[in-house]
């Protein structure tokens, strides 16, 4: 019970590190994008440029790296707390069905165990499932070109680990530009329809031009969902590339 209790305990911990360098992260990725949104307008020159990034990199490298070593972490108690749940539901069951059955405060001790084990088991791997592989793509990004050589094999198993997360995500990536890809498709079919019937004089031209415009309006806003998806999709696949460049070296 007192080792149960103490990996519960260290499930809590790193979950807590986890959270506090999330929101600490959040803030060095809007000035990323800051950065990115001043030279993109021409706010500031290329070596200014440089120069931000150079220092947004050197801060946020050490932090970068914690989210990993705290995730990695996450990986080995999930699998801990997994086998120690399996342990103790045994337990829970043996002494249902013994006739020598242990004492009621143990029965209680077991049964509360579980119930506090389960729960960090849970919060565990809900911490893992809601891991935004978009966003540790970005952090790798601003890191990749200065990871230190001799630290090469740490990062190669995070890298490898976002990498095949990715190869899973792009899939509803795809999968949403053919969808909205697939809409555009109707529409302009549907504007065929419109103005066929429409020159056979099914409509007055007020109702024509009503119809035409919100489809049109409608095929404006899904071109420009398709287009930033597609953008979006490009630069995570570029990143996703030199995270295999990486593996490679």
């Amino acid at each position: 019970m007192e080792d149960s209790e103490k990996l519960v305990e260290e499930a809590r911990n790193v979950l807590r590190q986890m959270s506090d360098l999330q929101y600490e992260l959040r803030d060095y990725e809007k000035r990323r994008s800051e950065i990115l949104r001043m030279y993109s307008t021409g706010q500031v020159s290329r070596e200014v440029f440089e120069g931000l990034m150079s220092e947004l990199r050197q801060k946020m490298y050490p932090l970068v790296r914690r989210y990993f070593e705290l995730k990695a972490k996450l990986r080995e108690l999930e699998s801990q707390l997994r086998l120690l749940v399996t342990r103790l539901s045994l337990e829970a069951k043996t002494s249902e069905s013994s006739v020598y059955r242990a004492s009621f405060e143990r029965d209680q001790r077991v049964r509360q165990a579980l119930s506090r084990v389960g729960s960090a088991l849970e919060d565990v791997q809900r911490e893992l499932k809601n891991a935004d592989v978009e966003r540790e793509l970005r952090m790798l990004d601003v890191l990749l070109d200065a990871l230190p050589r001799e630290e090469a094999d740490v990062w190669k198993q995070a890298l490898g680990e976002v990498v095949e997360a990715w190869s899973r995500a792009r899939f509803s990536y795809a999968g949403r530009i053919e969808e909205i890809e697939r809409r555009i498709e109707s529409l302009n079919d549907s504007l065929k329809e419109l103005e066929v019937r429409f020159a056979v004089g099914e409509f007055e031209r007020g109702e024509y031009e009503m119809r035409r415009s919100a489809i049109e309006r409608e095929m404006g806003e899904l071109q420009a969902q398709l287009e930033a998806l597609q953008e979006k999709l490009e630069d995570l696949d570029l990143i996703a590339a030199r995270c295999r460049e990486y593996l490679t070296r």
